[in-house]
């Protein structure tokens, strides 16, 4: 059961891959669709975009919940996941299993900067990179990029208002 738990776990992950990867082809086509004239075609077109990039952020994110669900199934059920009536017998293969159960998923910096831009997480105290310059830098580069000046004042806001001096 656990084996196809971790399966799953990464065909989510896969998927969410996928996904970011057309995050950013989109993110592509919007900043070239930004460049035309102000227009019904370009409204329709940039809002195409964005509710495409709304219902796969939302993917990413039940994904992500999903995940985190599997992990924590695994985790606080570990062993008795692991056990079958033919593993009952056998100690050495339990012990195999339990020790490849320990891996966990991991989300890439540039996965929480990605699923930021798009919304899916709030740049606040809880986020896990919230207190990185680096992170703050690039995510601030970014929406500048885009001329997104009422986002990079926000941004700027809530690391003044939480009293962050490294910045």
């Amino acid at each position: 059961m656990v084996e196809n738990l971790r399966s799953s776990i990464e065909v989510l992950r896969q998927r969410v891959r996928s996904n970011l990867d057309l995050l950013h082809q989109n993110e592509k086509k919007i900043k070239e669709i930004l460049k035309e004239p102000i227009s019904e075609n370009r409204s329709e077109k940039l809002n195409k975009r964005f509710n495409c990039n709304k219902k796969v952020l939302k993917e990413n994110n039940d994904a992500i919940m999903l995940q985190k669900e599997m992990l924590a199934f695994i985790e606080n059920y570990n062993t008795e996941a692991n056990k079958s009536p033919k593993e009952l017998t056998s100690n050495e293969k339990s012990t195999q299993i339990v020790k490849t159960e320990n891996k966990k998923l991991e989300i890439k910096k540039e996965d929480y900067l990605d699923l930021t831009i798009n919304g899916a997480l709030d740049f606040d105290i809880h986020h896990p990179y919230f207190t990185d310059k680096k992170f703050f830098n690039e995510l601030l580069n970014h929406f500048s990029e885009i001329e997104d000046y009422e986002t990079c004042s926000k941004l700027t806001k809530k690391i003044k208002e939480n009293n962050i001096s490294e910045y």
